[in-house]
Parts: C-alpha cells; structure tokens; sequence
C-alpha cells in the first residue's frame, strides 16, 4: 500500500474541501491511512497557507471552506498569461464602455512573473495590437474554423519582441521559409494578421496567421518600427489600435 506524503495528503485535502462532498475528518483519517490527529494537524497547515478552512456545526468533526470564498491561487503556464495579457488588450478596446476597472490589477499581477527589461517590452504590446473591418466572405470562407490562428510560438514572439522562423503557405499554396520580426498584429474579424520586417525579403511583409506553421522563437530581441511602416501593407482596411 503507498503511503502518501504530507504533500499528497495536503492536495487531496485541499481538493477535497472545493468539492461540494463534506469533509468529515475521521472519515478522511480513515480514506488517507492517517491518524486523525495527523489530518488535524494537516488542516491547521492549509489554514496558515490561506485556505480558509471553517470548523461545520454538528457532530462528527467536519469542515468546510468559507461559503464566501471562491478564488484561491492561481498557477498559470507562459502562454496562459500572454493569453490573458492579449485578451485584456483587446478586451478593454472593444468593451471599454464596461469600465474594466480591475484590468490594470490584474495587468500588473500578471507582468511581475516578468524580468524587468520584458515588462517593458510587454507595455507596448497594447498598442501594437490593432482591429480592422471585418473579412471579406471569401476570405472567411478560405479559414479554418477549427483552426488556431495565433499559435503559442507567434505569441511569444509577438510578445516579447524576439525574431521568429516561419514556414509559409501563401495563397497560391507556394511555400516558404521565413525569418521576420512580428511588429504589429491586426484582426479583421474572423481573421488575424501579423506585420512584420521580413528579413529574407529586407522588408515589410503581411502574413496571415492561419498559413504559419513550424515557427520557432529566435533568441533575438528586435526594436519596434513605427506603425506608419506598415500602414501601406493594409491599404484600404482602416484600422485602430487596441
């Protein structure tokens, strides 16, 4: 039989408590292979980590979670956070009229799992994000609706201003390899596109993301070219920033 550890036991405990079941304590003595001395002294652990453990009213030596807590920590991966990062950019753009005030709270949550020279970086990536006119239908009838457009290894490019390697599909189905610097990414809805300084062609370049594969970050930081560089490469989609 495995013996679990205090940390295996303080997991299940804490799951256990954001479960809608009951904890009774010496119901999980017994399920842990614990004493029930041994499970009390674990749950006085998750109470001075912050989980607000409650003793229940009754016989049987139940706890419970405070009815009023909800969010607990919250371990996210790197592109968890661009994501959300991004998402707060275009969110507070196109809902701005919903006042998101806590986005700047949690904006600076987010940048502290940053060094200090990348933080910089990422406070220019608002308006390096810009929203167009939607999609010609026959350009929406060419994308793959499953598909994920902006994959991870474009984000973090993107985000922290490093050069990327891209294979490319054009729209004649010609493929080739690229190296670029993504400057600046626009969506005209359902579509996304990246700007970039291609390095083969020593010049500005539009791509559309669905048609990037096999991309791969260089470890190679590049300054930000002003957005009027591109403006030509978008003729005729007006855009905004985010």
């Amino acid at each position: 039989m495995h013996i679990l550890s205090r940390l295996e036991r303080l997991d299940l405990l804490e799951s256990w408590l954001k479960s809608d079941e009951p904890l009774v304590l010496k119901h999980a003595a017994t399920e842990l292979g614990v004493s029930l001395r041994t499970v009390n002294r674990d749950i006085e652990i998750l109470r001075e980590r912050g989980v607000p453990v409650e003793a229940e009213r009754g016989r049987g030596g139940g706890v419970r979670l405070q009815s009023t807590w909800g969010v607990g920590r919250v371990n996210l991966t790197f592109e968890e956070v661009i994501d959300l990062l991004i998402g707060l950019a275009i969110g507070e753009h196109q809902h701005h009229a919903i006042q998101m005030a806590k986005a700047n709270s949690i904006r600076r949550k987010l940048l502290a799992s940053f060094s200090h020279p990348d933080q910089r970086r990422i406070n220019s990536m608002r308006d390096r994000i810009r929203t167009g006119a939607t999609s010609s239908s026959g350009v929406i009838s060419s994308l793959d609706s499953d598909g994920i457009q902006v994959g991870d290894q474009l984000k973090r490019a993107f985000f922290l201003m490093r050069a990327i390697e891209i294979d490319y599909t054009d729209g004649h189905g010609a493929m080739s390899i690229r190296t670029v610097e993504p400057h600046y990414l626009v969506h005209n809805p359902p579509v996304w596109y990246v700007m970039c300084w291609d390095r083969l062609r020593n010049d500005i370049r539009t791509f559309r993301c669905d048609r990037i594969d096999n991309a791969s970050v260089i470890d190679e930081h590049f300054a930000l070219r002003p957005f009027a560089e591109f403006a030509r490469t978008m003729e005729g989609n007006d855009t905004e920033r985010i």
